[in-house]
């Protein structure tokens, strides 16, 4: 999903140290920038998404001077196309880059996909990890993308109506008999967006991607400052190729369920439960959830399961809030400000 700024008033940027980029096993390039302080406790920052940026906000939560903040842009669509775009290999790319930093262990927080992605690397490597701090939580499991992409219609059902018309005048994707949802049989919304921004007619592909981008920023609107103004609809015209990565990088990634529904199997989790059945690799782990009950896109349901499953994790739950807002940055501050504290 994609991430809003808040202009409430909020600490200064901590000041950037060091931008540099390093390739991964597969050939992808990975970015990423320090700041704060070279000798603060280390903290990693996974963005949004997938196919978010990494933007400069993210610098502001977090006490400068007795940080190390690791900013990591997540791999982009290359030569290859799709070709390597998996939570796995997501995952690699973090621990490649805490080893080529010679980081020992870090704060992980993520925002969004950012917490799906940060609760895939913690079970992976909790030895690594010191803390957890997700914002706008999300676990990517398949009740979760469905309702995003088809659930929440019911909320939005003119805007909804919109994005389900062109995937069915384009694809074979058929609505379900309520008008919402997908008929038996039929692909996924996800799915058929995915097909349709893959095309071979960039027209096409733009007109899906300003869709898409529409859908985005009509579904996160609840919790937005009050008197910002409501996103124009986009159109194909002025679609941008960051705009059309996005999408292709959003649709890919839920059209899989995050690639996770089968993470934890190694742990022995049930097939199919998700990052939920790994939750037990994150014991004697502190963790910090923060979440807003007027989020839609991601309803507070998937934070309380997760915090249910881990019992060394708080739930802060903002009840005017959406997916994001300043009470609930305020909150990520001053857990950023506890965990890096002395003792």
């Amino acid at each position: 999903m994609i991430e809003r700024p808040h202009r409430d008033e909020q600490p200064p940027l901590a000041p950037l140290l060091e931008q540099g980029a390093l390739t991964a096993a597969d050939g992808h390039e990975l970015v990423y920038e320090l700041s704060g302080t070279r000798g603060g406790v280390p903290a990693l920052y996974l963005h949004g998404g997938p196919g978010g940026l990494l933007m400069p906000g993210y610098r502001r939560k977090v006490p400068a001077d007795r940080t190390l903040l690791v900013g990591l842009l997540q791999r982009r669509i290359g030569p290859g196309g799709l070709t390597g775009q998996t939570t796995a290999n997501l995952v690699t790319d973090i621990e490649q880059l805490r080893e080529h930093l010679g980081i020992e262990t870090w704060i992980v927080q993520g925002v969004s996909w950012g917490s799906t992605l940060a609760l895939a690397y913690a079970q992976t490597h909790p030895e690594r990890v010191r803390a957890v701090v997700l914002f706008a939580v999300t676990t990517t499991g398949r009740w979760e993308v469905d309702w995003i992409t088809e659930g929440v219609g019911a909320v939005y059902p003119e805007a909804w109506d919109a994005l389900a018309s062109r995937a069915e005048q384009r694809t074979g994707f058929r609505r379900g008999g309520s008008g919402f949802g997908h008929e038996e049989g039929s692909p996924r919304l996800v799915e058929a967006y995915r097909d349709m921004l893959a095309g071979p007619d960039p027209q096409g592909v733009c007109e899906a991607a300003a869709a898409w981008m529409t859908w985005e920023d009509t579904h996160i609107g609840i919790g937005l400052p009050t008197g910002a103004p409501a996103p124009a609809p986009r159109i194909a015209e002025q679609v941008t190729e960051a705009d059309v990565e996005f999408a292709r990088l959003v649709t890919h990634y839920w059209s899989y369920d995050g690639f996770v529904a089968d993470w934890a199997v190694e742990w022995g989790a049930e097939p199919g439960s998700g990052l939920l059945g790994g939750m037990h690799r994150l014991a004697g782990i502190p963790g910090v959830l923060i979440h807003g009950r007027r989020d839609v896109s991601g309803p507070v349901r998937t934070p309380c399961l997760v915090h249910r499953a881990w019992p060394g994790s708080t739930l802060q739950v903002i009840e005017d809030e959406g997916h994001g807002g300043p009470e609930m940055v305020r909150l990520w501050c001053e857990a950023m400000d506890q965990l890096t504290g002395p003792g």
